[in-house]
This record gives structure tokens, C-alpha cells and sequence, in this order.
């Protein structure tokens, strides 16, 4: 899956806030060209100590016809844990970490070390995300979660 957004550097202290000014900085680009589908992604990656890169972006066509200062990535395909997050998105920080800190560790299940990613249904603050914990690929044949 190819996707195109605002991608930028959040430390964590300050990602609640950062990440919705960045949320609303890309709902303010207008249409993306070659824009697939009406689903949004919030995609986290490049995970150092004090902060990560955040991609919020929606799946396009090509790469070819993006202007240049547009975040790019690719999203291979891969097993994912997916858990829903009816709440509003102003929470969904409360849903990763229990993700992290309760499913995890009890789940027989690591990381992939690739990147986690949020997919949006809907617009706005309310939207209903799904949150993709990606598994490693020994790991794909397991009984799915």
C-alpha cells in the first residue's frame, strides 16, 4: 500500500497536541492526486528515545504525481493484531499504550519492528480507528488473533 501525507518528528511529551495540529495542517492540503479509497492513516515508525515520525496521509495510486514536499510511504504487506478504538481520537494514545503494555507482553506475540498504524473510517475527531500492531513473519503461521 503507497501512502502520501504530512510526515514529521514528534517527541512524545508533546505528540497529543503535535499530532492533532498535524492532523489538522493535512485536512487542510485539499485533495491528494491519485487519492484511493476515503480511508485516512496515521502511521508511527522510527521509533528513537524521546519521540517517533509520524506519517497522517491516505493511500494513493502512485508516487509519480505527488508534489515534492509530500511524505511518502510504503506499507508492505504483513500479519497484523487489529484492535478497534470506538472512542474519540483524542485517546486513542490510551488504546496504543495499553496495546504495548497489557496485549503484548501476555500475547505469546512480539513486534515486527515495522511500522504500527492507525486507519480512519470517517472524518474528523470521532472517526472509528482501527490500530494495526504488525507481528513478525515467524510468527504469521500462529492462530490468528
Amino acid at each position: 500500500m503507497l501512502l502520501a501525507g504530512l510526515r514529521r518528528y514528534h517527541g512524545f511529551a508533546e505528540s497529543v497536541y503535535s499530532i492533532t495540529e498535524q492532523w489538522q495542517q493535512f485536512q487542510s492540503l485539499g485533495p491528494i492526486p491519485g487519492h484511493v479509497g476515503s480511508t485516512t492513516y496515521g502511521v508511527m515508525c522510527g521509533e528513537v528515545p524521546g519521540g517517533f515520525e509520524y506519517l497522517c496521509g491516505a493511500e494513493v495510486e502512485a508516487f509519480a504525481s505527488l508534489p515534492g514536499n509530500m511524505g511518502r510511504m510504503r506499507i508492505t504487506p504483513q500479519r497484523y493484531a487489529v484492535f478497534l478504538h470506538p472512542g474519540h481520537k483524542s485517546a486513542i494514545r490510551k488504546t496504543w499504550e495499553r496495546i504495548r503494555t497489557e496485549w503484548l507482553p501476555g500475547s505469546g506475540h512480539d513486534s515486527a519492528h515495522r511500522p504500527d498504524f492507525e486507519a480512519c473510517i470517517g472524518t474528523g475527531m470521532a472517526a472509528l480507528a482501527s490500530l494495526l500492531w504488525p507481528a513478525p513473519p515467524e510468527q504469521a503461521n500462529s492462530t490468528p488473533l
